[in-house]
């Protein structure tokens, strides 16, 4: 039985065929249009680019939060000034805390450094060049001087007066007849040295005797003779401290110097008391001692911690690097390292990766392949053997930077500009190595508070903060004393009217 429903069913109305039609093509047409919606509006975006990011830059701006971090300041290392860092961290190189300097401020050299170049890998592989480190070698001085027999068992060579520099009587010579292979090389002795020449170009003659049994020369015959003398026994070396006394128990292996001045030296961490920059740890050679003395008295020394110096009114002694040479040796630089300009003899030394410090030396006479060192290198340091010519002369061709670009005042302060050719007569030249808010300070306090000697009297002032209170020492042996009993040294600033 069907059952009708209560509503009614209306009859479907056609769609006409023209409206199908046109409402299928307005569909189409607005999938079309979308494409070129997007393009218009992804191209009014790009010219409109800078006008929507200021907009949305002022809507999403907000305040920076506060930090240490200044936007005019930057972090470098003194060690490795190509390490430059936003924030405080350590040098990657050196392990050193990143000093604080303006933000683009050149950094002084340190101390004894005439110049700074930075080569990038590219240059360093193009031109060669190669370091190695400097050590000790047996080393000898060879001289060679054309002779005659004058008679038998007796030989007179012609030298220029510089050749004969450091020859002594009694030496030993080796003389070989010229032409004649066949005849084995004699021994023989220099019977007597002639007085020097103020002319070191004049010739002289140098007599030798040929030892017992050694004759067979006959007189007239023209010989080669070669003199040859170790190194270690000539001056300076002569007087170098040798062989290294016995470990004690608790002698200190390890020191803290300053990178930027390398006379302050400590025996443990701190800061330098010149510029406040952290002291960089190094572990000592086996040749290597610390022993204590005085910078105002450099005779009263001491081989324990915590010796006084009584002429200086109880100064605590300052230690200070002794490396003792190995018997038979001497501190060797090979001789391509070393650039003579006429004046004096420089190395350059390699201080980072592609940083190289051109440094002076004292070199005794040359030695074959390598020069003596007197003086201005450590052992372990490495030095431009192979490319030192090409490292020379991009320092000559580029002065600017290689003077300026770390900062050209030696042994200044970072930044600070250099001082005029002529200072005023008034002003005195301690006063040169202080920065310039500190020196009416350093004027006014006159005296060091722990020898009472004048600040100046030992070069510039060590510069140390105690207490909030800036205070000058005529050297940096006084500021263990001084961090010792502040209050003590301080009211006697006061006393005398120097408040700091």
């Amino acid at each position: 039985m069907e059952t009708k429903s209560p509503i009614p069913e209306t009859p479907a109305r056609a769609v006409p065929r023209g409206l199908r039609r046109l409402v299928a093509g307005a569909r189409i047409a607005a999938a079309r249009l979308r494409f070129l919606a997007v393009f218009a509006a992804v191209f009014a975006i790009i010219g409109s680019w800078e006008t929507i990011r200021t907009y949305s830059a002022r809507l999403i701006r907000t305040t920076a939060p506060e930090s240490g971090v200044s936007s005019d300041t930057e972090y470098f290392c003194p060690m490795d000034p190509g390490v430059v860092g936003d924030w405080p961290s350590k040098c990657p190189v050196c392990n050193m805390s990143l000093v604080v300097r303006k933000r683009g401020e050149a950094a002084a050299l340190p101390e004894g450094v005439l110049a700074r170049m930075q080569l990038t890998p590219y240059r360093l592989w193009l031109g060669g060049v190669a370091a190695t480190p400097v050590d000790y070698e047996a080393l000898s001085r060879t001289i060679d001087l054309p002779g005659v027999v004058v008679r038998p068992g007796r030989i007179e060579a012609a030298a220029f007066s510089r050749e004969l520099e450091g020859v002594v009587s009694g030496q030993a010579a080796e003389v070989s007849p010229v032409g004649d292979r066949s005849v084995p090389p004699r021994s023989g002795r220099v019977a007597a040295v002639p007085a020097p020449d103020a002319d070191r170009v004049a010739t002289a003659i140098l007599p030798i005797d040929l030892d017992a049994g050694a004759g067979g020369f006959p007189p007239g015959g023209r010989v080669a003779v070669r003199l040859r003398r170790p190194v270690e026994e000539l001056e300076p070396f002569r007087s170098q401290p040798s062989r290294p006394p016995e470990l004690v128990a608790g002698e200190p292996r390890r020191l803290f110097a300053c990178m930027t001045h390398p006379d302050v030296v400590r025996a443990a961490p701190g800061a330098c008391p010149r510029d406040q920059t952290e002291l960089m740890g190094r572990t000592l050679r086996d040749n290597q001692r610390v022993r204590w003395w005085c910078p105002m008295h450099p005779e009263v020394t001491s081989e324990r911690a915590g010796a006084k110096c009584d002429p200086c009114g109880g100064m605590i002694l300052v230690p200070r690097l002794i490396s003792y040479r190995l018997p038979g040796t001497v501190l060797a630089v090979p001789a391509s390292a070393v650039i003579d300009d006429g004046t004096q003899s420089l190395v350059y030394v390699e201080s980072g990766p592609g940083m190289f410090d051109a440094r002076a030396v004292t070199l005794g006479p040359r030695c074959g392949a390598a020069f003596p060192v007197a003086s201005g290198l450590q052992p372990g340091e490495r030095v431009v053997a192979q490319g030192a010519f090409l490292v020379d002369a991009e320092t000559r061709l580029n002065p600017s930077l290689a003077a300026g670009y770390f900062g050209a005042g030696v042994g200044g302060r970072a930044g600070e500009p250099a001082a005029p050719a002529s200072s005023p007569a008034s002003t005195p030249a301690w006063l040169e190595g202080l920065a310039s808010d500190d020196r009416p300070r350093a004027l006014r306090q006159k005296t060091c508070p722990v020898t009472g000697k004048p600040l100046g009297s030992m070069g510039t002032p060590g510069r140390l903060e105690v207490g909030g209170e800036v205070v000058f020492v005529c050297c940096d042996g006084c500021s263990p004393a001084i961090e010792a009993a502040p209050e003590k040294y301080l009211a006697k600033i006061r006393r005398a009217g120097a408040e700091p």
